[in-house]
């Protein structure tokens, strides 16, 4: 598979170094941690004092980002 050489501070070097597992490349550690996703309830409380309306509105268009394979607008 065709790779890049990508430049990084020194300490993002150390934090990946710090998830890297046994045996895994860093590049995968990156895939890894881009992949993770938590639940949006979350991060709900962070929105302030959004309502239910608010809440519907939003996991609405977030189906339908998902729908159609955007991950990140």
């Amino acid at each position: 598979m065709p790779s890049r050489n990508i430049a990084i501070r020194k300490e993002i070097y150390d934090r990946l170094s710090k998830e890297r597992r046994a045996g895994e490349s860093f590049s995968k550690v990156v895939l890894r941690l881009l992949n993770q996703r938590g639940p949006l309830e979350e991060l709900w409380g962070a929105w302030g004092r959004a309502g239910r309306t608010d809440e519907k509105l939003v996991w609405r268009q977030l189906r339908a980002l998902r729908s159609r394979g955007t991950r990140r607008p």
